[in-house]
């Protein structure tokens, strides 16, 4: 009885001291409102044309300054980044990422859209479409590795070309050809030196 009575009281001591106890939280915000940004996720530029990094950032409704990071280059056709970033009253940052197209309106490519897979295995597949406002660039989903590896290319005519980009997986360049004949793609991914075939589906 006696040791009940001695861890009844020293319950009520600790409930004591911790109701004693006052913590503030004055000045400290329980909820963070991260920047909201109004920008357009693609845009597309023909080349020498100017070019203007655009996009407005709110925090709860009101404006707040947004820094821009690009590397555009309008004198050369190819797919170049924006980032914008914003950092709220409580100091987090948030950022998005805009993709610019840059292109030769006086290039019309061969229209290659459609869905594609490996010709060595059927279960890499993948979707190549025009980007559209564009004559002559195309998006494809999937040009490697496993079923992840998207690419962007320019058609010329008959004509396939890498084009300036940043690749996944550390690549620095990626060898392309298209024959019109079996209309079938080849890649080969650098420095990596893998190789594949892709083919229309049936």
């Amino acid at each position: 009885m006696r040791k009940i009575s001695i861890y009844i009281l020293a319950l009520m001591a600790f409930v004591a001291t911790v109701s004693c106890h006052k913590e503030t939280t004055e000045g400290l915000s329980l909820v963070t409102n991260y920047a909201v940004f109004e920008y357009e996720a693609l845009v597309v530029v023909e080349v020498g044309d100017d070019y203007t990094p655009n996009a407005n950032a709110t925090e709860n409704g009101q404006s707040i300054a947004v820094e821009t990071s690009s590397d555009v280059d309008t004198n050369t056709v190819g797919i170049y980044g924006v980032t914008y970033s914003a950092i709220n009253s409580d100091g987090f940052e948030a950022s998005v990422f805009q993709t610019v197209v840059v292109h030769d309106p006086s290039i019309i490519g061969t229209d290659v859209s459609g869905n594609i897979w490996d010709k060595g295995n059927n279960s890499r597949t993948g979707v190549i479409s025009l980007v559209e406002g564009t004559t002559s660039i195309f998006y494809a989903t999937d040009f490697g590795f496993a079923g992840a590896f998207p690419v962007y290319f320019q058609m010329d005519g008959d004509v396939i070309s890498e084009i300036p980009q940043t690749y996944a997986f550390d690549v620095s360049n990626v060898d392309l050809t298209y024959d019109p004949v079996t209309r079938e793609f080849t890649t080969l991914i650098h420095p990596q030196g893998f190789g594949y075939t892709f083919e229309y589906q049936n």
